[in-house]
C-alpha cells in the first residue's frame, strides 16, 4: 500500500515539474514572484515599521524594514493513512489551512484535517486472549470462544487541529535571484491533538460473526491477494464494533482525544502572483496503540505482550492556497529572497567609482555636477543640482502646489494663483476680480449675465476641476468651493445637463486605473446630489483611466520630483452637456 502512495507522489511531482519548464514559442516565460524592495514604496510598510523605513532613507539604518506580506489560505486533499499493527487499506482526507510568514525563511501555519483510513490483515490473529472486544467479554464477537481466529480490520475516522513551524529550506540563496527560483522546498514541525474513532467489521448483516475459520484453514488461499479476495468477499464492510479502548455508542466529542506531533516535509509551486501548489507529506505521531484498533503480539495468553511501536498517521496531500491581504501587502516572504536588494546594490556600486558617488545633499547630483551643494532637504533639482522653480514664482517645485502657473500670475506662499475674489478664476485672468460672492462668471471671471439658461448657453460658462490624492476616491475639504460653485450654476438654470469625466495619472495597471476613475466621478456625482439636491440625471459621468493625462510624458512610478505634476492627471473634469455632440 505504501508503494502505492509514494508512486502517486512521484507521478503527481513529474506532472508538476514539466508544467512548470514547458516551453513557450517565444521560450521560456516563467510566471513567478517578482521581488519588490521597499525603499521608495511606503505604502507596504507598517505603521510600526515606518520609523526604520524613514531611517533607512536617510542612511541612519542599514536595514529596510520588513515589507508587510499576505496570508495564504488553502483548501487540501489527499491520500490518508495508518502505519500500525494491522495493514493499511488506505483512506481519504481533506483540510483547510491559513499561513503566515514570521520572516523570510520562517512560518507558521494551522492546518484542521478530517478523514478516514481503513486496514485489513490478511493473515489471521489467533493471540486473542488480551483484546476484551474478541476474547468472550462481548458474547457477540467472542472469536477466541468460536474457531479462535479473527482477521484484524478496522476504520478509524480522524478529525485533526495543528499548527506548525514551517521552514522554506532554500528561500534566501546567493546566487540566483528570487524570480528565477520555481519551486520551494517546505520542512514543518509542529503539534496539535487529535479525535478518532475505530471500528471493526466483525459481525455480518444478521449480527452473527463471520467464518474467517473457514478462511484460516483452507489450503489454497495461498497468497496475499487471495486470501484479502476471500475475506472481502465474506464481510460486508459495516464496521459496526467498536474497537477496543472506544464506547459502544460514541458521540462526536466522546471519542478518544490525544495530544499529537506532527512532521511534514513537501514542495510548492508558483503558478500565478496570488495562486500557488503545494504537495505535502505529514507524519503525525500520537502516544496511541489503537488508532488501528489492535495492540497484542502474537503470544499465548499467559504471556500477553503489546506490540513494540504506537501507531502513526500519514497524509500526503495536494493543497491550492490563494493570497490575501489587499493590495498594499507583497507576496508571502517565503516567495521573496532579502537578498536581491543587497546584491543589486553591490553589483551597481562595483560598477562606478565610488568617489564620483559623493552626494552630500542627497539631491540625486554628485558633488562634482551639483551647482547648489547644500540644497533643502525634499528640494526638486535640476541635473546641476539646482532648485527647480518651473514656472519662475518664486516658490520652488518642491513646495509648490502648482509648480506650472502661467508666467506673471500672482500667486500666494503655496505657489497656486490668487483668486482674490474665489469666483473660480485666477487673478491674472480674471476679468472682474471682484465680483461678489456666489457670483456666476465665465471663463474670463465676467459676470454671467444671461438669464435665459438652457444647456445651449451653459457652454460659456467656466467650471472647475477637482483634484484627488493618490490612490484616493474621496472629495478632499479643499474642493469643496469648488463642488460648491458647480451646484450653483445647476441650481440658476434647471434646464442644465453637466458631463463630469474621471481620470488617474497612470501609474498601476489600466484595468485597476479604469476602476479607481470610475469610483472618482461617481462620488463627485453622489456628492452635488447628497449635499445640493443636484437631480442625478442632469449629471452625465465617464472616465478615461490613465488614458487623458493633462501632464504627458511622467514616469510610471513612484519619484517624488514629479508629484506634483502628477497630481494634476488625478482629476474629474466638469462641462455643460452639449446635445449636438454628446450622446
Amino acid at each position: 500500500m505504501r508503494k502505492f502512495y509514494f508512486s502517486t507522489l512521484t507521478i503527481l511531482l513529474g506532472i508538476i515539474c514539466l508544467n512548470s519548464f514547458a516551453q513557450t514559442p517565444d521560450g521560456y516565460k516563467p510566471i513567478l514572484p517578482i521581488y519588490r524592495d521597499v525603499l521608495g514604496d511606503s505604502t507596504v510598510i507598517s505603521k510600526h515599521n515606518m520609523q526604520q523605513q524613514k531611517d533607512f532613507e536617510k542612511a541612519q539604518y542599514i536595514f529596510p524594514p520588513k515589507p508587510k506580506n499576505k496570508w495564504e489560505v488553502a483548501v487540501n486533499g489527499g491520500l490518508l493513512f495508518v502505519s500500525g499493527d494491522v495493514s493499511s487499506q488506505g483512506g481519504m482526507g481533506m483540510g483547510l489551512e491559513v499561513r503566515k510568514s514570521l520572516g523570510y525563511a520562517v512560518s507558521i501555519k494551522g492546518q484542521v484535517l478530517h478523514g478516514n483510513a481503513k486496514g485489513l490483515n490478511w493473515q489471521g490473529n489467533t493471540g486473542l486472549s488480551n483484546n476484551p472486544v474478541l476474547n468472550g467479554f462481548k458474547p457477540a464477537t467472542d472469536y477466541l470462544g468460536h474457531g479462535g481466529v479473527f482477521y484484524y480490520n478496522y476504520k478509524t475516522n480522524i478529525d485533526e487541529v495543528n499548527a506548525q513551524l514551517v521552514l522554506t529550506i532554500n528561500n534566501i540563496g546567493y546566487h540566483k535571484v528570487s524570480r528565477d527560483r520555481k519551486v520551494n522546498i517546505y520542512g514543518g514541525l509542529g503539534g496539535g491533538a487529535m479525535i478518532y474513532l475505530t471500528k471493526m467489521n466483525a459481525l455480518d448483516a444478521s449480527g452473527n460473526r463471520y467464518d474467517f475459520l473457514s478462511v484460516y484453514t483452507n489450503g489454497t488461499y495461498t497468497t496475499h491477494k487471495q486470501t484479502l479476495s476471500a475475506l472481502k468477499a465474506m464481510m460486508d464492510n459495516t464496521y459496526e464494533t467498536s474497537g477496543e479502548g472506544q464506547p459502544d455508542q460514541p458521540k462526536f466529542l466522546d471519542r478518544v482525544t490525544k495530544p499529537i506531533v506532527t512532521s511534514s516535509i513537501g514542495m510548492g509551486f508558483h503558478l500565478s502572483r496570488n495562486i500557488d501548489l503545494t504537495l505535502m507529506e505529514k507524519i503525525t505521531i500520537t502516544n496511541d496503540d489503537l488508532i488501528d484498533g489492535q495492540r497484542w503480539q502474537e503470544h499465548p495468553s499467559s504471556d500477553p505482550v503489546l506490540t513494540g511501536n504506537f501507531d502513526t498517521y500519514h497524509y500526503l496531500s495536494a493543497s491550492l492556497g490563494v493570497y490575501l491581504g489587499g493590495k498594499k501587502r507583497v507576496e508571502p516572504l517565503y516567495w521573496q529572497n532579502p537578498e536581491d536588494y543587497t546584491y543589486d546594490a553591490i553589483q551597481t556600486l562595483e560598477k562606478k567609482n565610488v568617489d564620483q558617488l559623493v552626494d552630500t545633499d542627497d539631491d540625486g547630483v554628485v558633488n562634482q555636477l551639483d551647482r547648489e551643494p547644500a540644497t533643502a532637504p525634499g528640494a526638486i533639482v535640476d541635473t546641476h543640482g539646482v532648485t527647480k522653480d518651473s514656472d519662475h514664482d518664486g516658490v520652488p517645485d518642491y513646495l509648490d502646489k502648482d509648480p506650472f502657473s502661467p508666467e506673471g500670475a500672482k500667486v500666494g506662499g503655496d505657489g497656486v494663483p490668487v483668486d482674490s475674489d474665489k469666483d473660480g478664476v485666477p487673478d491674472f485672468q480674471d476679468q472682474e476680480p471682484n465680483t461678489p460672492p456666489g457670483t456666476l462668471v465665465d471663463a474670463n471671471g465676467k459676470t454671467i449675465t444671461d438669464t435665459g439658461g438652457g444647456s445651449g448657453k451653459g457652454g460659456y460658462w467656466w467650471l472647475p476641476m477637482i483634484f484627488f490624492d493618490l490612490d484616493k476616491d474621496f472629495i478632499k475639504p479643499e474642493m469643496y468651493e469648488r463642488m460648491k460653485y458647480i451646484a450653483t450654476v445647476m441650481k440658476m438654470y434647471p434646464d442644465l445637463k453637466i458631463v463630469a469625466t474621471g481620470n488617474t495619472d497612470i501609474r498601476a495597471s489600466n484595468s485597476y486605473n479604469e476602476d479607481l476613475s470610475t469610483r472618482r466621478v461617481n462620488n463627485a456625482k453622489k456628492f452635488l446630489v447628497d449635499n445640493y439636491g443636484i437631480d442625478p440625471n442632469r449629471i452625465i459621468t465617464k472616465h478615461s483611466g490613465e488614458t487623458d493625462n493633462l501632464i504627458k510624458n511622467l514616469p510610471d512610478g513612484y519619484n517624488e520630483k514629479y508629484e506634483g505634476q502628477q497630481y494634476y492627471n488625478r482629476r474629474v473634469e466638469f462641462r455643460v452637456f452639449d446635445p449636438k455632440t454628446d450622446k
